[in-house]
């Protein structure tokens, strides 16, 4: 293993500053990550400190910040940003691994080790449906307890987030695709595909509802798939900050219903599954957003997140693959990107499975239908050119549920 000495030294001593006692790391086990992650025992064991802590240093000059350190991210002074903020939290309850110390020149955080668990997302690839939906009702907990928590509290993230000179990356969930007006232009046209009445005006409207502060605004994580949740004796726990911000909490609460976009591993969740994850959200925030409550408003906020990711997703694919598959053909463009047929396959099926979850539930609840009608004919293009293309299937865990 290479020698990381000099790094645990440096850990050792903010801890000892940070508990008032000497403290020492021992056995370090490097973790997969581009980044160096470690996870090292404390000795000797106490009682505010867990009994491992795992040290994190960016290394790879990826998502650089421009006033840093040469390998100083963006990504990682969020983080260290959010774990900070969510340590300020009132109550007793921990949002993720706690913040146990840092150090700017240094590029690290420490942080509370939660063990090993497995993921939601193990639990969905699993064979016990049970502890699947469990999971997934956990998850919603959580993400109302977290926003009810950080609700009111935006100018207390901001000020961290000046103190460090951090910033919140751009991410799927708070793009603004007003700016992307030109892509769907440019595919609407290549395509000649007819946008359906008010689909332009749904989009401007969307955006500014989705941008601007409402009762659904507060801290979100932005990449809140079952990926970054530790499934812990039937509760959950939320890993990777980077992306935490401040924007409308639906946006992290709706990637259930889509079949979580933001995950590599891309699977369909039953509607009423990813519906008793959104009522048990709701439920957390009854206290503190007492509109939530409102049934139809809830229904229109749920439809407005669900607009938003699914023009997200196509000004994406778009940009990325699905242009230059219709400009140069699927064969060309599969050596370009240097992926497989069968690779390809799953990219064009996870779009799908976004696209239609989208569109039934606007034509289910009558909502955001000039989206989903341009949507649709966006899509029976892509189903022409690849007859083959279908939605993905049910999460392994949750075929049992029919619904």
């Amino acid at each position: 293993m290479t020698d990381h000495t000099a790094l645990i030294q440096l850990a050792q001593r903010l801890l000892t500053e940070s508990a008032g006692s000497p403290i020492r790391l021992k056995n370090p086990v490097k973790m997969n990550s581009p980044n160096l992650v470690l996870r090292c025992q404390l000795d000797p064991l106490l009682s505010n400190i867990p009994p491992t802590v795992v040290i994190k240093q960016v290394t790879t000059t990826q998502f650089n910040h421009p006033d840093g350190p040469a390998n100083e991210s963006h990504r990682y002074l969020n983080e260290w940003a959010s774990l900070e903020f969510l340590r300020n939290l009132p109550g007793s309850k921990h949002y993720g691994p706690r913040l146990l110390a840092s150090d700017r020149e240094g590029n690290l955080i420490v942080l509370e080790d939660l063990g090993e668990h497995p993921s939601v997302e193990d639990l969905l690839f699993g064979n016990d449906q049970g502890k699947a939906e469990k999971g997934l009702e956990a998850i919603g907990r959580f993400l109302g307890q977290l926003q009810a928590a950080a609700c009111d509290r935006g100018d207390d993230f901001s000020a961290i987030q000046s103190r460090l000179r951090a910033v919140s990356p751009l991410s799927d969930s708070t793009m603004d695709l007003r700016e992307q007006s030109g892509v769907f232009q440019d595919c609407l046209e290549r395509l000649q595909i007819s946008p359906a009445t008010g689909f332009w005006e749904a989009l401007e409207n969307l955006e500014r509802s989705i941008h601007s502060p409402g009762p659904f605004y507060t801290f979100i994580h932005a990449d809140a798939g079952p990926h970054n949740f530790l499934y812990i004796n039937g509760s959950v726990q939320l890993l990777d900050y980077e992306f935490g911000t401040f924007h409308n909490g639906l946006l992290d609460v709706v990637s259930a219903r889509l079949g979580f976009p933001h995950t590599a591993k891309v699977q369909n969740v039953p509607f009423e599954t990813a519906r008793q994850l959104e009522r048990a959200y709701q439920r957390e925030l009854a206290h503190v957003i007492p509109q939530i409550t409102d049934n139809r408003l809830f229904e229109q906020g749920i439809a407005d997140a669900c607009a938003h990711w699914a023009l997200s997703r196509w000004a994406g694919y778009w940009t990325y693959y699905f242009k230059e598959c219709f400009e140069i053909g699927e064969e060309t463009k599969n050596k370009k990107m240097e992926i497989s047929a069968e690779e390809a396959l799953t990219m064009r099926s996870k779009a799908l499975t976004l696209y239609q979850n989208f569109i039934q539930f606007a034509q289910m609840s009558n909502r955001q239908l000039p989206i989903a009608e341009t949507l649709q004919s966006y899509i029976r293009l892509l189903q022409q050119k690849w007859c083959e293309l279908e939605v993905m299937s049910v999460y392994p865990a949750l075929r049992g549920n029919k619904t």
